[in-house]
């Protein structure tokens, strides 16, 4: 291959790396010294043309995302470099650079600012004089050579779609109806409230195009971003577009110094800056977020939520930190990340309704705790009329469906379900006849729609649907509905671009074939620059090494830190303690004292607890007669086996160690999202007892502890509803209920004296 074959004629000088970077080469031969020319930037360019490249064009647009340019240079050799443009915005985009820990002082600036030309300001960007660049007033650059344009980036943005294009595209496509009402909406890195099609943001979605095209978010509408990590690279192409059309945006972040340098390159949005750490985001459509105990967990309050015109709470839990306090704040609703779920199981036994976040859950949510999927709308209503509910959800079914649930023809039921119906459809109806299971007093009736959900609990999900989530006393049902988006534009290919495993050619769009073509002519261009050449060759690997790493370091999600969660129990725990009015602190102080160790005090205390534990279980199993039949054991065991994808099994198998199926290792999700992984000895009869067990214990926990406050006639109306929430069965409910009475019939009495 020789350089010819390449560069065939002026037009193969351009290579196009993503649409915002471009390589442009100005050589005649592979003899050439730093003949290239960079105009924008991209995760993607080879780190193997950063030694070739002498001038970097930053253009009145900031082309690329000014956090990339860390993986587009090499700052050891910053001397060797031009950055050609404006001298206020070059010295801006330098500066941003310090917030990666990189100083570009050394780096040369050409000012264009110096003898402008009445239309546009001319600067020589090669020393081979044939090439000229020209910056324009309106903002706009080209390339000149041999007086003929060969690179006009206005021209190229309005064929190769950059990034305020797509966003223009975005706000094209988007429909404003679907969020007229309020709600969420899940994405990779993000969750978005809404209401009234405003939109305030908890994290930064990272490749969003393709969702918020699937979505149709419209980007313009976004007010608000709360920065929940340390990386706001993918907030850059947002505030660009808002630049160039002059919007507004308030971010919510702890580095300050970063949004201030945000603001000074693009000047002509305003940007709204707030601290992280303790915040109160009020949007002015009936929004507010604030976060708990400076944790990234936050308390949403929505208004005026349809059709009962009351105000809702939703606590959203994806931070480990503070969540007892989380845990612990009143909602109608609680949104928590699956991998927080898992490890505080236990802690978030009593909450109700309870949303997961969780990307591979793929199952129709049968229990009552519900499953959420990135990429998905989640309209949110709030019911205090039953009929109104029932009346909704029926609308959603089916006419035979509905027919069939007025005349309670549970066998016509039973087969609509089977037949091929539309995925939403059937959806609808399953989650139907969990709202006629949770009110309906008669045993039979809710034996058989019990039998019926469990039949249907492994149908997939319904993909690409709007969800409408339905609030009611402790219970939240979804519905959803088909959505018509429209495929005109090639979102998902775009970003696709950007990422290492791309689809064949032939299923992508000719802009972005362009672009994967480039990027292999540019391969082969550097083959032949390199072949004779070993020392810049040996150079440019180890640009790619520490460029690679800087990646890794920076691009990487951060891992949760799940320990924060069992220190949290550790704190409930002694706070338990103290209620209980236990006095163990001196002699726990006089321990730690004698033996020097904090070690031994913790390890105290937990044994004190222990045998405390061990104390009011013994007691609430005799007031209560709390007592797990072997059939509550049996049904409990089948339906974890069936939940974890085996099929029932008889009560033998059930209590004896089956290697054929159970083992060592083997990980079980219990019927409430807890995962138990399997020990020595195991079997699922008494993994199932000791659940039923536990699930027991907390609900009487909180019953016993409601019985007391009634007799001292205190009406606690939130530790009522918590113990609605943790009640497992219709005896549990019916002692409630009976409590509830005993509460309203106080009240009456109190408002009379």
């Amino acid at each position: 291959m020789e350089l010819h074959d390449i560069i065939k004629n002026d037009d193969d000088r351009l290579f196009i790396i993503s649409p915002e970077c471009f390589i442009v080469f100005t050589g005649d031969s592979t003899e050439d010294e730093k003949p290239f020319i960079r105009i924008g930037n991209s995760l993607l360019l080879t780190p193997r043309v950063i030694p070739l490249i002498e001038n970097i064009i930053i253009t009145d647009l900031i082309t690329g995302n000014p956090a990339c340019e860390q993986y587009n240079i090499d700052p050891r050799y910053l001397s060797s470099n031009r950055y050609i443009g404006s001298k206020l915005i070059v010295k801006r985009y330098l500066e941003f650079q310090k917030l990666f820990g990189l100083d570009l002082n050394n780096a040369t600036i050409v000012d264009i600012e110096q003898d402008i030309p009445q239309l546009s300001k001319e600067q020589i960007i090669s020393d081979r004089e044939t090439f000229l660049g020209v910056f324009y007033t309106d903002s706009n650059f080209k390339i000149l050579h041999n007086q003929k344009t060969m690179f006009d980036l206005k021209e190229i943005h309005q064929k190769y779609p950059g990034d305020v294009l797509v966003h223009s595209k975005l706000s094209e496509y988007s429909n404003k109806s679907r969020y007229a009402g309020c709600g969420f909406v899940i994405t990779r890195g993000a969750t978005i409230f809404y209401k009234n099609n405003s939109f305030s943001t908890v994290g930064i979605p990272s490749r969003y195009y393709s969702a918020f095209a699937q979505l149709q978010i419209d980007p313009a509408n976004i007010r608000d971003v709360i920065i929940t990590n340390t990386n706001s690279m993918p907030l850059v192409p947002l505030i660009k577009w808002k630049n160039a059309a002059g919007g507004r945006l308030r971010i919510f972040y702890d580095n300050d110094d970063e949004i201030k340098l945000l603001q000074k390159l693009f000047n002509q949005c305003t940007l709204h800056h707030k601290s992280s750490k303790n915040f109160v985001c009020d949007n002015p459509e009936g929004i507010t977020i604030q976060n708990i105990a400076s944790s990234h967990n936050c308390i949403i309050t929505i208004k005026n939520v349809k059709p009962a015109t009351k105000d809702i709470t939703i606590v959203y839990i994806h931070d480990p930190s503070g969540i007892t306090q989380a845990i612990e704040t009143a909602a109608n609703l609680y949104i928590i990340d699956y991998e927080i779920y898992k490890k505080a199981a236990m802690l978030c036994a009593s909450l109700s309704p309870v949303i997961i976040v969780d990307s591979n859950r793929q199952g129709v949510p049968i229990k009552d705790v519900t499953y959420c999927i990135p990429s998905h709308q989640y309209d949110v209503r709030y019911y205090l009329d039953e009929k109104k509910l029932l009346s909704d959800m029926l609308s959603c079914c089916s006419k035979e469906f509905a027919q069939a649930i007025s005349e309670e023809d549970f066998d016509e039921i039973e087969k609509l379900l089977t037949q091929e119906l539309s995925p939403h459809i059937v959806y609808n109806c399953i989650q139907t006849l969990r709202v006629i299971l949770h009110s309906t007093t008669n045993r039979d009736l809710y034996k058989r729609i019990e039998k019926i959900l469990y039949k249907m609990q492994t149908r997939p999900l319904p993909d690409s649907y709007r969800y409408t989530i339905m609030l009611h006393k402790s219970y939240a049902y979804m519905t959803c509905q088909p959505v018509q988006v429209p495929q005109e534009y090639p979102f998902e290919a775009i970003e696709q671009l950007d990422e290492p495993s791309r689809p064949a050619p032939h299923t992508l769009p000719d802009i972005c074939n362009r672009i994967i073509e480039d990027r292999k002519r540019l391969e082969m261009l550097l083959d032949l620059f390199y072949a004779n050449n070993t020392e810049i060759a040996k150079e440019a690997k180890s640009i790619e090494k520490a460029i690679n790493k800087r990646k890794k370091e920076i691009t990487q999600t951060p891992k949760l830190d799940v320990s924060l969660i069992t220190k949290e129990k550790l704190k409930k725990r002694l706070t338990v303690l103290k209620k209980a009015g236990i006095i163990v602190a001196g002699i726990a102080v006089a321990i730690l004292i004698m033996v020097g160790s904090y070690h031994a005090f913790i390890l105290y205390q937990e044994k004190q607890e222990r045998e405390r534990q061990a104390r009011y279980i013994e007691y609430l199993s005799k007031k209560y007669a709390i007592h797990i039949s072997d059939r509550d054991i049996f049904f409990y065991a089948n339906d974890v086996a069936v939940k974890n994808g085996y099929s029932r099994i008889d009560i033998k198998s059930l209590k004896e160690k089956n290697p054929h199926w159970i083992y060592p290792g083997n990980r079980f999700i219990l019927l409430d999202g807890e995962v138990v992984i399997v020990k020595p000895g195991d079997t699922l009869w008494g993994i199932s007892e000791r659940k039923l067990l536990s699930l027991n214990i907390t609900f009487y926990t909180l019953l016993d502890e409601l019985e007391k406050k009634i007799d001292k006639g205190i009406i606690d109306e939130h530790l009522a509803q918590k113990a609605m929430n943790a009640a497992i069965h219709t005896k549990h409910r019916e002692r409630v209920k009976a409590l509830l009475q005993k509460m309203n019939e106080l009240k009456a009495k109190q408002n009379n004296t």
